[in-house]
């Protein structure tokens, strides 16, 4: 009885297209945490896999939900399924609704509407007897509709402006990014640089505290002898503890960063360090200090925000999300296969940045 009352409970709740899952932490004082947002239009699935739960949308992309024992387990899967049970039936309710009202109003405007069918009957018989020369329209309307299919032609190319990969950012929008990743990049605030001087390069929005993202790391560091990588850092998962672990790496300078951000990756005993104190000689710690001048944790603070906003602004549906310089959504299995990713990019040229050397400052 006693462990059982020590579990964290889970709520979800659905707010329109969203859905957030909070825990209540014992650890902080029974304050309710958030552990993920979901869109429902990616239609998300969700099992069970080694005591964890998995969270798969309709493009594949999957990360786990992460839970301490199989009863906190089987009380995550629980709340997910009544919650999205509940939410269909709301969702049946409203469409039911629906077409009750519009049966409601086609009944109560039949009889108007039978009135105004019955006028036109008259109407051409009337029109056809005065006009003698009713043949000369006809050629005229034939050619006056002859421009509707090309009028159509440029709606049919606008409905294909985001491809279909789960990304709805549109196609010209996705063009820009190239551009202005790389700007950023080039102002060495918001990033963390793998790699630099290859011909081609990825941009990856990461959190330290997302699953994916772990499992990923491995195979970044391994694309980074080909390809250019610059992680953009964002706190999307872990929430306050990412922003506590990410927020001293920005601090350092530019060339020390990617040091700081594998030791977030490094094993641990309970898992990814994030906003622990990392395990170094008092030396290196006072080093570290004295290389930071006045105000640079300020500095990296607001180019976190920022990295959040650009996360948002482009709306990238989770982490880890990789974009090439072309604009293009990276899927993770390409990334472990750097033969087929090569073959990917060849696809594609990358697009030519402008402007490199006037970056905003």
């Amino acid at each position: 009885m006693a462990s059982a009352s020590l579990r964290a409970p889970f709520s979800v709740d659905i707010q329109g297209d969203q859905l957030v899952v909070y825990q209540a932490d014992q650890a902080e004082g029974i304050v309710t945490r958030t552990i993920c947002t979901l869109d429902l239009r990616h239609q998300h699935s969700f099992y069970l896999s080694n005591d964890g739960v998995v969270c798969r949308d309709v493009q594949g992309f999957e990360f786990s939900l992460e839970t301490h024992d199989s009863d906190e387990t089987h009380d995550l899967l629980t709340a997910l399924s009544r919650a999205l049970l509940r939410h269909g039936r709301r969702k049946t309710r409203r469409r039911l609704m629906g077409v009750f009202v519009l049966l409601v109003v086609l009944c109560l405007g039949a009889p108007w509407l039978g009135r105004a069918l019955e006028w036109p009957v008259a109407m051409p018989a009337a029109q056809v007897i005065t006009p003698s020369v009713p043949s000369a329209p006809k050629p005229d309307l034939a050619k006056r509709s002859a421009p509707a299919p090309i009028a159509s032609e440029p709606r049919q190319s606008a409905a294909d402006v985001a491809p279909d990969d789960g990304w709805t950012l549109p196609r010209e929008v996705r063009a820009t990014l190239p551009q202005k990743l790389h700007n950023a990049a080039e102002r060495k605030l918001f990033t963390v640089d793998y790699s630099s001087g290859h011909a081609r390069t990825l941009y990856v929005f990461s959190d330290p505290g997302c699953p994916n993202c772990q499992r990923l790391e491995s195979s970044l560091n391994t694309l980074s002898d080909a390809f250019n990588v610059v992680v953009f850092p964002v706190p999307v998962i872990g929430k306050e503890k990412s922003i506590a672990a990410i927020t001293p790496v920005l601090c350092l300078p530019p060339e020390q960063r990617k040091t700081a951000w594998d030791r977030l990756f490094d094993a641990a005993p309970e898992g990814v360090n994030l906003g622990k104190p990392q395990l170094k000689p008092a030396s290196e710690g006072v080093e570290v200090k004295a290389a930071q001048p006045a105000g640079t944790c300020d500095v990296a603070e607001k180019a976190l925000g920022i990295n959040q906003t650009a996360y948002q602004a482009y709306r990238i549906p989770g982490t880890p999300w990789v974009i090439s310089d072309d604009g293009r959504y990276v899927p993770q299995a390409l990334l472990r296969d750097p033969i087929r990713l090569k073959a990917f990019l060849d696809e594609q040229p990358a697009r030519q940045v402008q402007e490199v050397s006037n970056a905003p400052q």
